[in-house]
Parts: C-alpha cells; sequence; structure tokens
C-alpha cells in the first residue's frame, strides 16, 4: 500500500494475492484475491466456508479443505466451490513471501515501505529467565 496510507485495507490484501500468490500452473484453481479473503473471513470469523464476502456476491468461490496436495475445482458441478489442499496451499504460501522478499530486495521503494512498517509489525523485546 501507499506510504501515504496508514492503514490496509481488503483492496490490499486482495493485491498481495493477486501479485505473489500463485498456485503451480497444473492446479485446477489459481487463486483469486477476493476468493483468499473471503476464505480468510470464514475461517477468521465464522470457522466455516462461507463469509459475509461470498453471501454478498455469488462470483466469489468458498474454501472446502483437504489434507493432499492437489485442489479440486469444478465448475460445471459447482462454480463456487473450490477444495484447497492445505499441502500445497502452504507451500504456495511459502512462495508468495519469498517472492515478495524477492520484490522487496529489487524495489527500493517497496522495500522502504517495509522497513518503515515493520517496527508495527514485529517487536522483539528481552526473557529473563
Amino acid at each position: 500500500m501507499p506510504t501515504s496510507k496508514p492503514k490496509q485495507d481488503r483492496n490490499d490484501f486482495y493485491t498481495w494475492v493477486d501479485t505473489y500468490l500463485k498456485a503451480h500452473s497444473d492446479q485446477p484453481y489459481q487463486y483469486r484475491g477476493i476468493d483468499v479473503y473471503a476464505a480468510r473471513c470464514a475461517v477468521l470469523h465464522a470457522f466455516g466456508s462461507e463469509s459475509d464476502v461470498s453471501q454478498k456476491s455469488p462470483d466469489v468461490r468458498m474454501f472446502g479443505y483437504h489434507n493432499g496436495g492437489k485442489h479440486a475445482f469444478d465448475p460445471s458441478k459447482n462454480p463456487r466451490l473450490v477444495i484447497i489442499g492445505t499441502a500445497s496451499f502452504l507451500n504456495d504460501v511459502v512462495i508468495a513471501i519469498e517472492s515478495f522478499l524477492g520484490a522487496c530486495e529489487e524495489d527500493a521503494d517497496l522495500r522502504g515501505r517495509v522497513e518503515g512498517r515493520l517496527p508495527k509489525v514485529l517487536q522483539t523485546f528481552p526473557i529473563s529467565g
């Protein structure tokens, strides 16, 4: 988000996901920021697959989960349901973070914005025995 913007919103989340979070090319589903945001809200607020975002927009896909690697998505059976392989998702998140950190190394403006915000995200303090 721009330096002048003091607080992130869902559009910043969408943009980050759309830019950095990529599924392997052989996956039947490729992440979309709005879907991942809706899934985040569903898990965080309802511990389920449906969120306010997915209820309000028929284009938003809902996520179910399995502990395998391959996502499952067949729009002819259900255009709104994606079954996310959690092993692949975790791998994709790690790669997205690596891509984001690489972009920070290459883009001085992005790096400056991130470094300027780190004190609000990461706090360290000594722990005595």
